[in-house]
């Protein structure tokens, strides 16, 4: 999962939709081996640099190129895609450890600028020894792009009621239709956008680039990549980091659903942080009274959508937008600011938004879209979800009692209820045999605590890295001197600590 803003991935994603000039890959010379392995044609491609026409990237020294992909792995001499990827170089050749490859989350998140996030983590002489690769997976960014023509993202309140719940239902309905009529009523296309496919794409890349094994860095979903990729792949692993878990036994509508107690934890812990305030936001005194100030908030918008600018927000999106505001302790005062808007909005004042609020209210674009049609694809193509609504309607109602801001949100209505077809292959619940390191915080809104644990206890060999504190995303994002540190000194040395770790925050 990724925090889901409409415009932004969850650790700062940069700005990819950009013109790309990179040639596409040409196969190496055939030989007689061609005729038993059906994959060698791609694997043998050779990449044509050219400059990434990204502004940071091209900074940093990035070159470009694309390769071509099966589209059905089962059929590789059929349709194929193509994959954009990004490699800053080692500049340290006589110490370079290898490749690592890069997931942003999402899923649906774009990936080819990732390396810059974790350059500056990892320090100048320890990013000089690998070759950084972002690639966008398979239908976003560079990659054979999906369009349904998505209205906003999936992710919606049921809201207080029955209207509220059929009102949701009816949504998802209409975005599966949206992608039904940009690609067929039965979406056969789509079913090859899974996260196995993704990593067989990671694998083929990988052999491109002419390597027996490849590091990795993984956020959110994008450690659920990673996790698959070391399962599918075994022994062509090397550093494995894993960063704000999931637990693939819970993958995926269970993980969303787990996601509601986090949420509500971060709001009263906000909630508490604000009424200390009240003389600054006006939202409350005590936390209690904070809390109801944001639940009439989202009572107004599902009795009248909230008029913010040029924006409006529904019962069903406010909930989403204070997910998108609440993700980071250390952004307290920004997320009551705009929180405070809203509360201006609901009583009827004119308000204009800010920046991160017109991101998180604002209507759909080319980027959005896309990432948005990915998500529907991967999550649908991944593993099936139930299609009586009424046992989602049970879920939501019996959530109110413990989340009853988030619970009707993360327990509502999946699209995949009403996606026409099952996967092509099962999802994958069980872990590996890869050493890794998980990094965790306790109080992460969007992949659990637990679910961290859960991947832990599925890989043996793995260490757990626990941050105290409420963040999505540590490593790049959320500087600590314990984290950072550990988690280089594996990137360095390829051994894991000794034992799993709890770290507290820098000054804390």
């Amino acid at each position: 999962m990724r925090s889901p803003t409409l415009r932004t991935a969850v650790i700062g994603a940069l700005a990819t939709a950009v013109a790309f000039a990179g040639q596409l890959a040409t196969p190496r010379a055939a030989s007689a081996d061609t005729d038993t392995d059906p994959l060698r044609p791609f694997t043998t491609q050779r990449p044509h640099w050219a400059s990434c026409h990204h502004p940071g990237l091209d900074r940093a020294g990035a070159r470009c190129a694309t390769l071509r992909v099966p589209l059905d792995y089962r059929k590789p001499g059929g349709r194929t895609l193509t994959l954009g990827f990004s490699r800053i170089k080692a500049a340290d050749t006589a110490h370079r450890i290898g490749l690592m490859m890069h997931n942003s989350g999402g899923p649906g998140g774009a990936s080819l600028d990732m390396p810059l996030l974790d350059a500056p983590a990892m320090g100048k002489d320890l990013a000089a020894r690998y070759d950084l690769i972002g690639m966008d997976p398979r239908g976003v960014g560079r990659s054979s792009p999906l369009r349904c023509g998505t209205s906003g993202h999936w992710l919606r309140s049921a809201g207080y009621d029955a209207a509220g719940f059929r009102a949701q239902a009816r949504y998802e309905a209409h975005l599966v239709r949206g992608c039904q009529g940009a690609y067929g009523k039965g979406l056969a296309y789509l079913r090859h956008f899974t996260t196995r496919n993704t990593a067989r794409d990671m694998d083929v890349l990988r052999a491109v680039l002419g390597e027996p094994r490849t590091s990795y860095f993984g956020v959110s979903y994008g450690t659920y990549l990673g996790a698959v990729y070391a399962k599918m792949f075994p022994g062509r692993t090397d550093r494995l980091l894993l960063d704000s878990a999931l637990d693939p036994a819970r993958y995926h509508v269970r993980a969303f659903r787990d996601a509601a107690a986090p949420n509500e934890e971060l709001l009263d812990t906000w909630a508490a942080w604000t009424s200390r305030r009240s003389g600054t936001y006006g939202l409350g005194d005590t936390p209690a009274r904070v809390r109801a100030t944001v639940e009439r908030i989202a009572r107004q918008a599902a009795r009248t959508p909230l008029r913010v600018g040029r924006y409006t927000a529904d019962g069903q999106q406010v909930p989403l937008v204070l997910t998108a505001l609440l993700v980071d302790d250390r952004r307290f005062a920004d997320a009551a600011k705009n929180i405070r808007l809203l509360h201006d909005a609901a009583a009827g004042r004119a308000v204009e938004p800010t920046e991160p609020l017109a991101s998180a209210l604002g209507t759909p674009d080319e980027v959005s879209d896309v990432q948005n049609s990915l998500q529907l694809a991967l999550l649908c193509g991944d593993a099936a979800a139930p299609r009586d609504l009424s046992w989602y309607r049970r879920n939501v109602e019996r959530s109110r009692v413990e989340a009853p801001l988030y619970g009707p949100m993360f327990n509502g209505v999946s699209p995949c209820a009403f996606w026409p077809n099952a996967p092509v292959e099962p999802p994958v619940r069980s872990g590996n045999a890869a050493p890794g390191l998980i990094v965790q915080s306790t109080g992460d809104p969007r992949t659990s605590y637990a679910g961290g644990q859960g991947l832990h206890r599925r890989m043996p060999h793995s260490r757990l890295i626990t941050l105290r504190a409420r963040v999505h995303g540590v490593y790049g994002r959320y500087p600590n001197r314990c984290v950072y540190g550990q988690v280089n000194d594996y990137l360095r040395t390829g051994k894991l600590p000794a034992r799993d770790t709890v770290c507290r925050k820098d000054g804390g």
